[in-house]
């Protein structure tokens, strides 16, 4: 996945994407990435969302949130 870089996040960037069927938030929030994952081919307000998981706002954070994001397409198959 190519994501924004660490400064984006620090900078309080909010950034929202898919993968296949798959849409993702992500946003910086108490030192923290905070990442929403949901399934509906809607906006993320008009959406339920499927999971959300947080990670350490850091280099090894963002990398970590990149490796479940991976997982997480390929695990529901979109």
């Amino acid at each position: 996945m190519d994501l924004p870089g660490l400064l984006y996040y620090q900078n309080g960037g909010i950034y929202k994407g898919s993968a296949g069927k798959m849409r993702y938030k992500i946003e910086p929030a108490n030192n923290m990435l905070v990442t929403y994952i949901w399934y509906s081919p809607y906006c993320f307000e008009k959406s339920e969302i499927g999971e959300q998981s947080e990670f350490e706002l850091s280099e090894d954070g963002r990398t970590a949130m990149i490796e479940w994001l991976t997982e997480k397409r390929k695990t529901t198959g979109q």
